[in-house]
């Protein structure tokens, strides 16, 4: 089986609405929602995200790119992640994002929290620099095959948790879907 790689910057295109800000009110526990820690219990009433000057797009799509490594997704694509995760623990958060002049632009899209990291990757292959036994930074990833025998639809490396991994039947049903803006990079597999 073939795995890619969420990409969550998107396709840039100045049209488009690109988030480079979290939900207000999360503080530093943004960075969980790029991490896969659960911000159960802290997550704000009134999720709000607004868009900065820095981008000026309006343009909707099925998958919002922005620079918080944040899956953002409309209700459309939110259903089809929900029925290919069935049994995951994912956090499915909404989010309203307001335009430029500070008016609600969208309160129909949800931020994906999937919950649970894989250990997916072959540490010989890969681009994986440790220090003390601690993983400190993680460029080039490839897969072990010896430990994908029974993954999820949609994970998250476990050496690098803002890693989105995604099957390729998952794949295939996301470009049957016509969703927009969702960028997939082809993950290599080691050989055995």
């Amino acid at each position: 089986m073939r795995f890619y790689r969420w990409m969550t910057l998107g396709q840039p295109d100045v049209e488009q609405c690109f988030l480079d800000a979290a939900p207000q009110g999360l503080g530093a526990r943004s960075s969980f929602l790029a991490r896969g820690k659960s911000v159960k219990g802290h997550y704000p009433e009134s999720p709000r995200i607004d868009l900065s000057e820095e981008n000026p797009g309006l343009r909707l799509e099925s998958f919002i790119g922005n620079s918080k490594r944040m899956l953002v997704v409309s209700r459309p694509l939110r259903a089809l992640l929900e029925q290919w995760c069935k049994g995951q623990e994912v956090e499915y958060l909404p989010v309203h994002i307001y335009n430029h002049r500070g008016r609600l632009h969208a309160d129909d899209y949800s931020i994906v929290n999937p919950l649970s990291t894989l250990d997916c990757i072959d540490l010989e292959r890969s681009e994986v620099e440790m220090m003390e036994g601690e993983v400190v930074g993680v460029g080039r990833i490839v897969l072990s095959p010896a430990k994908l025998e029974r993954p999820s639809h949609l994970f998250r490396v476990r050496e690098a948790p803002h890693f989105y991994v995604i099957s390729e039947p998952l794949a295939e049903a996301l470009k049957a879907g016509g969703f927009t803006n969702v960028v997939l990079e082809h993950l290599e597999v080691a050989n055995t």
